[in-house]
């Protein structure tokens, strides 16, 4: 059937049914209201996009409905409509702004007249800035008296065309981005088959817009005061992040956590002006995914109380505690649970002192690794020896060292248990002799006991070993000459205090009383390249001292006995030890031996 409209206009592409009717007015010479009360249309109610309004005007131009509605913009309920094919609210769409290209218009003016230009349905939606056609950036006219009379894009354009000819003759062009292409598509085509189909143009543009801003650091209070650059940019930054799904939200959250500089984060103020505008439209069905996903991230990252509600919900587990939270829990002082946390997960100490939370399996891990360590004096008690000594077991790699802060130390109770229950296992020492306990070895021999229970450990001694009587590692017996080799020194050169008593079979304090007493001359020497000085007992000296005296280990060696056994026989013949200022010591002239 023809169109019963005789002088009829072509629609163009993406054209509102309202502009539409402002061209067909000025063509007709007539407001369109006055247009649309004469051909049986209420002028308010088309630019509503009333459907039986979107129908009457079809069959008056011999357009399809299904175009005309496609391009309209339907009011669904207060401040919400249907834009194209998809939806959007007073947020980012603007019926009764007029938007404009200024070239489009200015073209149109000049070749067709004022019934030539025309509104296009996507730049009413404010979060598209750019032309298609030309590049450039949309202008918004100043806004008309009166609602319906913003409508009639022509006389709007009519009124302003000095302000529009100005922009198109210095147009500003714009770059295409993937966020406006994606919109554009969504007002003509629908919702595309993404996760993200759910949201309405409003809430589309405020997630990227917001997500984009957190990203780069905006304050939420400058947002709604950016340009149109700034916002573009953030759009696009906030949607590249978006379109790719939910993993690369979580992973765009995460990155916020990581670039937080608080002393100590919060998801409130790491997460920025994305929380703040979700936190205010999180009850929205369409938001239930990106509500769900980033209320579980909080939980999942951030210390939350089990009765705070996040986005409408409480946790229904602890995940994060604070700092203060842990150390009450723990028993463990705040900078000494970091230091601790430091050390079982390899990192500096900068870096643990840096944490501000712990996680609830951190925190029984903790607890778990401390149960398993022991302190110096522990250790000591353990093995019947002094704390000094567990230093040196330590330094020789017999128990492990742990250090958890700069000034304590601390070894594995298990390596503990384990060094006890090899003496354990020993088989018992007979009552044939031949075995020495390794306290009276190491005073015999010279031979400091940490290293006698390494070589215990390592298995290098040259004798057998058995369990007698004794706490600790007193229990072990080891036989006479199980270190021979470790007693043979040389007199080559100048010896050390400790290889000195290993050679004169007597122990470390009788050679400073010896030393002291002026038996034995000590020098001191340094080494070039660490400048650490070092004392030594000359050569001379010892063989001075040996040409004179005899020690009672030297003479116990010779005769083959005990030298606890020869010292009450020689106390017995009368024999008389030297003196020295600080008390005697069983060293005896040669002649008597």
């Amino acid at each position: 059937m023809s169109s019963p409209l005789s002088f009829a206009l072509p629609l163009y592409e993406g054209e509102t049914p309202a502009s539409y009717v402002s061209r067909l007015a000025a063509l007709h010479r007539t407001p369109p209201r006055d247009f649309c009360s004469d051909l049986g249309m209420r002028w308010p109610f088309l630019c509503t996009g009333h459907e039986d309004q979107i129908a009457q005007l079809a069959w008056l131009v011999g357009l399809p409905a299904a175009q005309l509605q496609r391009w309209s913009a339907r009011k669904l309920s207060i401040g919400r409509y249907q834009v194209g094919r998809t939806h959007s609210s007073t947020g980012v769409f603007r019926r009764t702004a007029t938007r404009l290209c200024p070239v489009c218009a200015e073209e149109t003016l000049s070749a067709t007249g004022p019934h030539g230009v025309a509104q296009r349905l996507e730049w009413s939606v404010l979060s598209l800035h750019r032309c298609e056609t030309h590049g450039c950036a949309l202008i918004t006219l100043p806004p008309a008296p009166h609602a319906h009379l913003a409508y009639d894009v022509v006389a709007q354009a009519r009124q302003h065309q000095g302000r529009i000819r100005d922009a198109a003759k210095s147009p500003m062009f714009l770059e295409p981005t993937a966020f406006e292409a994606y919109v554009r598509e969504r007002i003509y085509e629908g919702p595309q088959a993404d996760w993200l189909h759910a949201l309405d143009l409003t809430n589309l543009h405020r997630a990227s817009l917001t997500l984009g801003a957190a990203l780069e650091g905006v304050p939420a209070r400058e947002v709604a005061l950016m340009g149109r650059g700034d916002e573009r940019s953030l759009c696009q930054a906030g949607f590249e992040r978006l379109c790719v799904g939910a993993e690369a939200l979580t992973g765009a959250l995460d990155r916020l956590r990581a670039q937080s500089t608080a002393e100590r984060p919060y998801f409130s103020a790491d997460l920025r002006p994305f929380y703040h505008w979700l936190r205010s439209v999180y009850d929205d069905p369409s938001l239930t995914k990106i509500t769900a996903l980033t209320r579980e991230h909080i939980f999942k990252t951030y210390p939350v109380d089990l009765d705070q509600y996040v986005l409408g919900e409480k946790p229904t587990n602890e995940v994060w505690l604070t700092m203060e939270d842990a150390r009450a829990r723990s028993g463990f002082g705040a900078v000494f649970l970091k230091k601790l946390l430091g050390h079982m997960q390899g990192v500096s100490e900068v870096e643990a002192l840096m944490r501000t939370d712990v996680h609830v399996d951190e925190l029984r891990d903790a607890k778990a690794f401390w149960a398993t360590l022991t302190n110096l004096k522990e250790a000591a008690d353990a093995l019947a020896i002094s704390p000094s000594q567990v230093k040196v077991l330590m330094s020789l790699g017999v128990l492990p060292s742990i250090q958890i802060t700069s000034s304590l130390r601390y070894t594995k109770r298990d390596a503990v248990r384990k060094l006890l229950k090899a003496i354990e296992e020993l088989p018992p020492v007979s009552a044939e002799g031949g075995f020495l306990p390794v306290r009276a070895f190491c005073r015999r021999d010279g031979i400091a006991l940490p290293k006698v229970i390494k070589a215990f450990c390592e298995r290098t001694l040259s004798g057998d070993v058995r369990r007698g009587q004794g706490p600790g590692l007193h229990a072990l017996h080891i036989e006479f000459d199980a270190m021979k080799s470790e007693r043979d020194i040389s007199l080559s050169q100048d010896l050390t205090l400790p290889e000195a008593a290993t050679y004169l079979r007597i122990n470390i304090i009788s050679i400073r009383k010896l030393r002291d007493a002026g038996y034995l001359k000590q020098i001191q020497k340094r080494n070039p390249d660490t400048n650490h000085v070092k004392s030594y007992l000359t050569l001379e000296s010892i063989r001075a001292f040996e040409r004179r005296w005899i020690t009672l280990g030297q003479m116990a060696e010779v005769e083959g006995s005990e030298p606890y056994h020869l010292a009450r026989k020689l106390d017995r013949d009368g024999a008389v030890p030297i003196s020295c200022f600080t008390g005697f010591v069983r060293v005896y002239e040669r002649e008597f031996s």
